[in-house]
């Protein structure tokens, strides 16, 4: 695509939750890929269902408190990568 990066991520079974070491992973790089570029997740970040209405990523579309909390780790691993917060 001219204007995105599409992230694929496998996980283990048929409910589409990502593992915690493949979900910490999606988070750090998407924040690298959100200070890269000058995105805010909260806006910029989407799923491939917000351009298609694909059930993808499954467990994220199922589940909107769970993609709306990955998206609020995103922002809060961002202050945490570049000095704006201390780790806890």
């Amino acid at each position: 695509n001219a204007d995105t990066v599409a992230i694929e991520v496998c996980h283990p079974d048929e409910t589409g939750e990502f593992s915690d070491v493949t979900y910490d992973r999606v988070v750090e790089l998407t924040a690298w890929l959100c200070e890269e570029f000058h995105l805010d997740p909260q806006t910029d970040v989407i799923r491939h269902y917000d351009v298609t209405g694909k059930n993808c990523p499954k467990y994220y579309v199922e589940n909107p408190d769970a993609w709306i909390q990955m998206k609020s780790d995103i922002a809060v691993q961002i202050d945490v990568d570049y000095g704006l917060q201390d780790v806890q």
